[in-house]
């Protein structure tokens, strides 16, 4: 039925409904490119429609200009978030979040504990022996919530574990000081600050650039998504960017524990039995056979869940709507909690927070199995 111009409360609805159900709970996760038998992905064409909707781009470029601000006052805010859970305990900090939800429209994010990130404190976390073999840079979101808060097991840092893993298979990786205050520019991408976006990345890959020696190291990201922006930014940069990139070799974690540390350590399996969340960055960069061979070689048994799909908790919209997220994980949650596991395993701090909100389960990054199962 076409909808003549008289019918403006109906036009309305149903532009309403598109808005929401079309453009603002659209994850742009991509695996819709990858069931399309001709390769569509949905979700760049709602990245467009996003960016058509900005009506300027100064605040994010501002964001940007100033991340390592900006990226403090987050971090502020984390410690203020455990601070409040000392003072008033778990349960109040879920009251607060439920009035914030009812105030707002949208919940308080889970944290975990933020790393510090001065200089001073990533010299200690970095290997000095004059020798480097990787750059290792942390992402942004690995540095503001790097630190897993389970009740049971007291996890290090995703950095200090990677640094840990590293120096048990004698490989040399080494984090720049001025690591912090840098990001892939993804947030901004999918929220269609494009321009920003393009100011993220050519900042990035300028201190790239100058942390790889013009390319001589190969350098390692912690967070997937992040890894597979870095690797697929290529039209969205000038043609001077363009050719830094080319020259540059940028590794996802599970590669890098894959290809380079796995056949250095010696590994005792744990008898554990685990569940793994391969997640849609991995799974287009072709690394979910990688990081189910790495948790094959360290415990006694891991699965995938048949019922696999996304989380679609997207960053931040997991916590704008969490609708999506509860749906979207529907089938793959029913499956995973039919029986328990020892480990629940991803390698993305926010889809790991986003399988956790939908399983109740501590999902948490492969690379800690690694450790338990390479302890001497």
């Amino acid at each position: 039925m076409r909808l003549a111009a008289s019918d403006s409360l109906e036009i309305d609805s149903v532009s309403d409904d598109y808005t929401y159900a079309g453009i603002d709970t659209c994850a742009l996760d991509g695996l819709c490119g990858t069931a399309c038998p001709v390769g569509i992905d949905t979700g760049k064409f709602i990245k467009r429609l996003r960016a058509e909707e900005v009506k300027s781009n100064k605040s994010a470029e501002w964001v940007v200009e100033n991340f390592g601000v900006v990226e403090k006052l987050v971090g502020v805010g984390v410690s203020l978030g455990h601070t409040a859970e000392k003072i008033i305990g778990v349960n109040g900090v879920k009251s607060i979040s439920v009035i914030a939800e009812k105030v707002t429209g949208s919940r308080l994010p889970k944290w975990n504990k933020s790393i510090p990130h001065s200089p001073k404190k990533l010299s200690v976390l970095r290997d000095l022996r004059d020798e480097k073999e990787f750059i290792y840079f942390p992402s942004c979101i690995s540095r503001q919530l790097g630190t897993p808060q389970l009740p049971i097991t007291n996890y290090q840092s995703l950095a200090e574990t990677f640094i840990t893993i590293a120096t048990r298979a004698n490989i040399n990786i080494h984090i720049p000081a001025n690591a912090a205050g840098h990001c892939c520019g993804m947030p901004f991408s999918s929220k269609g600050y494009k321009s920003a976006y393009q100011a993220a990345l050519h900042k990035t890959l300028m201190q790239m650039w100058d942390w790889s020696e013009h390319g001589k190291y190969p350098i390692v990201i912690d967070t997937t998504s992040c890894t597979h922006t870095l690797k697929t930014c290529g039209d969205d940069l000038t043609p001077e960017d363009k050719e830094i990139w080319n020259q540059l070799t940028i590794l996802d974690g599970v590669e890098f524990l894959h290809d380079h540390v796995l056949p250095k350590l010696e590994l005792h399996p744990v008898d554990e039995e685990v569940i793994l969340h391969p997640n849609c960055s991995a799974r287009k960069l072709n690394l979910d056979a990688k990081m189910f061979a790495i948790a094959k070689q360290c415990a006694k048994n891991a699965v995938v869940p048949f019922a696999l799909g996304c989380c679609a908790f997207a960053g931040d919209r997991g916590l704008t709507h969490p609708e999506l997220t509860a749906s979207a994980t529907e089938k793959e949650t029913a499956e995973i909690l039919k029986r328990e596991y020892d480990g629940y395993y991803s390698s993305n701090i926010t889809c790991e927070i986003g399988m956790k909100e939908a399983t109740g389960k501590d999902y948490v990054s492969i690379v800690y199995l690694v450790e338990k199962a390479s302890r001497p």
